[in-house]
């Protein structure tokens, strides 16, 4: 994507204007200040005459004429010259005004006796700020462009120091192959905000990696895994003419196709599921109950020898909906494919064990897909399925056959 400004000349910019700003004040502020400066020199001279003036009527009772010729003594405030006594009356605090010729009259009351006189001094003549303001505003004016200068060159490279990691940032998230990507993105940038930033824009990617793979396995999934139970159902329905009745085996092979199918349904879709991901600590027991309470074949039967040797404080770190579905799956495999209705459970060395006596032989690998043995109706998914949640919640699974017997052997992960 084309940028029009790159935070490294926006950074160039603001320090320029601000530079440029500062000056700008300054000068201002310098000018003003002189002037100030200069009028409280001129009030301070016509303070010191008044005071003069008072004090010699006070010793002998004379009123003396001012002794500079640019001071001037008038008897009232209507004696002044011009229509200096109506801007006095419009504002009675002010104390320097504007003469007929255009100069400046800076003015000063005296109180002797009764009488009230007003010391003017004409100040025009000695006024500098007017008469030295273009060679003052040269100056300044070459200061300003002298610092801007400075300022342009210090800015470079601090604004190219200040915009490295963000821009560092922005080569290394354009050049991220989401396929690639690992932990790890943000360990480059420093412990700042660009290091926060670093650190969310590794996790949105890796979140969104993960989504992406959730999304392509549960499509595989879909097409592949759903395949041979869907073709059963269909040759199931094409045999079923009219009011022709199945026979005990194709009815037994239509539920055991329709409840497979069922369960691959639903693991597929929460393995797909991104609230699938977070783990917790889970009372193993807990879920194995309601599980079998749940289970129509083990809460309809009555000679199903189910033995059950799990601590009931043992807690797993695991998503509560994929252990249940990992559970039902295991039970489904005991009933369904077990030589006997006997099933046992027990926890031995951080392993849980689920055994089941078996007469047929089985493959060499058990929990891959469509792995079932000689005589089962079923579609060799439910330990598949087992694999795949283990999978994800960071389990090891093994499964075996030992005289005569089948185990599932699950290597939890304890809660954290």
């Amino acid at each position: 994507m084309k940028q029009k400004h790159s935070i490294r000349g926006r950074i160039y910019l603001l320090f320029a204007a601000f530079t440029l700003f500062t000056c700008l004040c300054y000068s201002l502020f310098l000018l003003a200040y002189s002037w100030m400066v200069e009028d409280n020199v001129f009030n301070k001279i016509v303070s010191n005459e008044a005071c003069y003036i008072a004090t010699q009527f006070k010793a002998n009772g004379d009123i003396v004429e001012p002794r500079a010729p640019f001071l001037a003594l008038y008897e009232s405030w209507a004696a002044l010259p011009g229509d200096m006594y109506q801007q006095h009356l419009k504002d009675p605090a002010r104390i320097e005004f504007t003469g007929g010729d255009g100069g400046t009259l800076h003015l000063h009351p005296i109180t002797l006796g009764d009488d009230v006189r007003i010391l003017v001094a004409d100040v025009s003549a000695f006024e500098v700020g007017g008469e030295y303001l273009p060679y003052v505003t040269l100056t300044l004016v070459g200061i300003l462009a002298l610092f801007l200068a400075l300022a342009l060159l210090i800015a470079w490279p601090l604004a190219s120091a200040a915009s490295k990691p963000l821009v560092a940032l922005k080569e290394k998230v354009e050049a991220v192959d989401l396929d690639k990507v690992e932990p790890g993105f943000a360990a480059a940038f420093p412990e700042n905000e660009i290091g926060y930033l670093a650190h969310e824009i590794e996790h949105s990617l890796l979140h969104i990696k993960a989504m992406l793979k959730r999304e392509s396995d549960f499509t595989r999934d879909v097409s592949h895994e759903l395949r041979t139970p869907t073709t059963i159902l269909k040759n199931l329905a094409q045999q079923t003419d009219g009011e022709t009745v199945l026979s005990a085996k194709q009815a037994a092979q239509l539920s055991t196709a329709v409840q497979e199918l069922e369960q691959t349904i639903d693991t597929l879709l929460a393995l797909a599921r991104e609230e699938s991901q977070v783990m917790e600590p889970v009372v193993f027991l807990n879920v194995l109950e309601n599980s079998v309470i749940r289970h129509p074949e083990l809460a309809t039967s009555d000679d199903f020898d189910l033995s059950i040797d799990i601590p009931a404080t043992l807690q797993v770190q695991a998503n509560r909906n994929l252990l249940t579905l990992l559970i039902n799956n295991l039970l489904t495999n005991a009933v369904m494919h077990g030589s006997a209705p006997s099933l046992k459970i027990f926890a031995d060395d951080h392993k849980i064990i689920f055994q089941n006596p078996v007469s047929d032989p089985l493959p060499s690998d058990p929990l891959s897909s469509h792995s079932k043995g000689s005589h089962s109706n079923g579609l060799g998914q439910g330990l598949y399925l087992v694999r795949r949640i283990c999978d994800v919640l960071g389990w090891r699974v093994e499964a075996y056959t030992t005289n005569g017997t089948f185990a599932v052997e699950l290597q939890y992960e304890p809660a954290s």
